[in-house]
């Protein structure tokens, strides 16, 4: 339920009141508790005399808590930076917050802080005695913010500050969505902190800016793209400029060389079956058609696709280059700070000041580590500690964002050389609780000392109050300083000051910084696709072929029984054996793949037992012998092989029609009986007849032996009837086999080129 406007101001007037009556009387207490307090250091009646004399004057005394600091900062100027963040909300800055501050139409006090709550804002409000907006700008650029006396809508506005002020956009962006918001009213704010809330849900904060990581990962994109766009438009553009050919043409050197005779065969209408009339072998040759062998061309190219292809590329490689500034137009990584020289020195000039006046200083922009309670006995030890030092403690902040970077010795560094005194310096960090020494001409080993405690000592303990255990700790590291020993130039007083580098918000260029890695990277990407690509247009092209084949090529037929079964076969047996084999050569041949592990010694084999049929086609009848018929039976059976993957070099010794001779070599006997050498090999049929036939036995029977290796020799007929002669006997080409299939397919090219 809301509360009238009137009602509300009343509300927090009185509780304005309530509060600052309240902290009076726990001033008025303190005061009347110090006072009770007995006198047990030596210095303490001259500190409640400059107390006195400082608030007399008009000025803060050293012992004023951070409400009370704060509240006078304000006092001179309703916009307080702290010093401590140089680097992300400098103090020069204080002009243009104090401008956007105009924009709420209420009393407006900000404070710049490295830390701080709703609680400090009341405290600070307490000791302002002042209503109106007070507002905190956080790290980050987070905001919190109360109203005193004002009707403003202080939550609506932070939850637009929140949620609408994108990523990285700093302190200053924050503060003036959360002006703007306020200065809105209540019911707008209202409704675009809702409608801020729901998007940044569903898709996130906005992000203004990118960082250098981020640009360094757009380079790497460029490369990548600069070479795999452009690589896989000339890789597609070279693939569709192929252009394949269904005619019959030799794709090997070897194939190469018996193609003019084949193209002059292919040219006669008829094509011979080496088919006889006659079982005398005098009939006509029976002429009927045969399809010329269907084998794929070379690929070709089309022409004009090359060119425009590689007009593709370079286009395509160009667009890349000037579409990059379009796609990634950011050239700063945040929001352009204008930080002076000023800017950094203000810590510590401030630090100096306060060291100037006693030997410790709270930065007032921070919690006070060390209370009013505490303050007596720790001077009282520092005091004690001159000879040593003297010791100076200061309590501020060290971050990435102050001046020295966070380097804690830089810092230290510059003070000392701002105060010009030599001593030891203990840097208390307010709001992570750590505690630094450096020593600066004491001719002590405080310094080693101090690095030689406990962790413990010099970083906090956790604890789930939060409390840092600050004195405690600076107690242990002052006894360091007491125990330390003298020893001559251990610290010298000249040190690196050198502040690091202020951050340059320019993000590197375009092409740059990872972008030679994205080349190479692409270059590997751009392999592994076309890798990839080539293994799918394979595996697409032998399932394709693979159901292609069983229609395109009928099923061989079974010639293995009646070969192996008679070794006398006639010559129409002959002619049969060998028409089937050379068409089903060619028809298997065509439908091969172009990469296929046999498909050379297969094309050899077809060109042989072509070039060999044509010469025996162009002969007369009587002039064929049955061994030039057998040979072309087993070229192309030997081709068959080959594109069944078989590649053996040598064929049976008894019978060249069995194909290879992978069974073993011919046992010794046989070799006896002339059937030799014995380095010959027979194939597995014949190897397994000896075998179980006994003729292997060496207790086996000569005779036996001898009509089993007759019965399994392979005998052709001779011309007008003369009686059969083994094969490798039979006429001028066959008997080549006998050397392996390449002797006799050399036979039968030089057999063909003498006819």
């Amino acid at each position: 339920m809301r509360t009238p406007s009137g009602i509300r101001g009343r509300t927090r007037t009185f509780g304005a009141r309530a509060s600052t009556a309240l902290a009076a009387l726990v001033l008025v207490a303190g005061a009347g508790t110090a006072v009770a307090l007995p006198s047990t250091a030596p210095s303490a009646t001259a500190t409640s005399t400059a107390t006195a004399t400082a608030m007399s004057a008009g000025q803060l005394a050293d012992d004023a808590t951070q409400s009370e600091r704060l509240a006078e900062e304000l006092r001179k100027n309703p916009v307080y930076v702290s010093a401590d963040r140089p680097r992300q909300l400098p103090r020069s800055l204080a002009p243009d917050i104090a401008a956007l501050a105009k924009r709420t139409g209420v009393p407006t006090y900000v404070l710049a802080l490295p830390a701080g709550d709703a609680t400090l804002l009341a405290l600070v409000h307490d000791r302002l005695g002042e209503n109106g907006l007070y507002v905190l700008i956080g790290d980050h650029g987070s905001i919190t913010a109360s109203a005193f006396g004002v009707d403003v809508p202080v939550e609506e506005a932070r939850r637009v500050s929140r949620y609408g002020t994108p990523h990285r956009a700093g302190p200053l962006a924050a503060f003036e969505s959360f002006v703007d918001a306020i200065a809105s009213g209540r019911d707008r704010a209202a409704a675009k902190a809702d409608e801020l809330y729901d998007r940044s849900h569903e898709d996130g904060r906005p992000d203004l800016y990118i960082s250098s990581t981020d640009r360094q990962n757009q380079n790497l994109l460029l490369g990548l793209a600069v070479v795999v766009i452009p690589g896989l438009v000339l890789a597609l553009g070279i693939r569709l400029s192929r252009r394949r050919s269904d005619r019959p043409q030799p794709t090997g050197k070897k194939e190469a060389a018996g193609s003019k005779a084949r193209a002059v065969a292919l040219t006669k209408p008829p094509a011979v079956t080496l088919d006889k009339g006659s079982g005398k072998g005098s009939g006509k040759a029976a002429a009927e058609p045969k399809a010329p062998a269907r084998t794929t061309w070379p690929a070709t190219r089309r022409r004009g696709v090359l060119p425009v292809t590689v007009v593709a590329t370079v286009a395509a490689a160009v667009a890349v280059v000037l579409a990059a500034p379009t796609v990634f137009p950011q050239t700063v990584d945040g929001p352009y700070l204008d930080v002076t020289q000023g800017d950094l020195d203000a810590r510590v000039e401030e630090v100096a000041a306060g060291l100037a006046a006693g030997p410790i200083h709270q930065d007032p922009s921070t919690a006070d580590v060390l209370t009013a309670a505490d303050l007596p006995a720790i001077r009282q030890r520092i005091a004690e500690l001159a000879p040593k030092g003297p010791v100076h403690v200061l309590a501020t902040t060290s971050h990435s964002d102050d001046e020295s970077g966070g380097i804690s010795s830089t810092l230290l560094a510059r003070v000392h050389q701002r105060t010009g005194r030599n001593g030891v310096y203990v840097l208390i960090d307010p709001v992570s609780g750590r505690i630094d020494l450096d020593t600066f001409g004491t001719d002590q080993d405080a310094a080693r000392r101090f690095t030689r405690l406990p962790s413990t000592v010099r970083y906090p303990e956790y604890r789930s109050n939060g409390d840092l255990q600050v004195v405690p700790r600076l107690n242990q590291t002052l006894d360091a300083v007491a125990a330390a020993q003298p020893r001559k130039g251990y610290d010298p007083t000249t040190r690196d000051a050198e502040l690091p580098p202020l951050h340059d918000n320019r993000l590197p260029g375009l092409f740059s910084s990872d972008f030679g890695p994205g080349i190479a990277l692409g270059t590997m990407l751009l392999g592994a696709l076309l890798l990839i690509a080539w293994l799918v247009i394979a595996v697409a092209r032998a399932v394709l072929h693979s159901r292609r084949t069983p229609a395109a090529v009928p099923s061989p037929p079974q010639h293995a029984g009646p070969r192996h079964i008679t070794a006398l076969p006639s010559v129409r047996h002959l002619c049969a054996w060998a028409a089937a084999d050379v068409r089903e050569l060619s028809g298997r041949l065509a439908a091969a793949d172009q990469d296929a592990p046999g498909r050379t010694r297969a094309w050899d084999c077809l060109d042989a037992a072509e070039l060999l049929a044509l010469t025996v086609a162009e002969r007369p009848d009587d002039a064929i012998e049955a061994g030039d018929r057998a040979a072309v039976a087993v070229l192309a059976q030997a081709g068959l092989a080959a594109l069944r993957g078989d590649l053996h070099p040598t064929l049976c010794r008894l019978n060249p029609l069995h194909g290879e001779a992978t069974g073993g070599n011919v046992p010794g006997w046989l070799a006896d009986l002339g059937i030799g050498p014995r380095s010959a090999q027979l194939c597995p049929a014949c190897w397994d007849a000896f075998l179980h036939s006994g003729a292997d036995r060496s207790t086996a029977d000569p005779a036996a032996r001898e009509r089993e290796a007759t019965e399994r020799l392979l005998r052709l007929p001779g011309a007008d009837g003369s009686p059969r002669t083994a094969w490798d006997e039979a006429g001028q080409v066959l008997p080549a086999a006998r050397e392996g299939i390449e002797a006799l397919i050399l036979r039968a090219r030089e057999s063909a080129s003498v006819q």
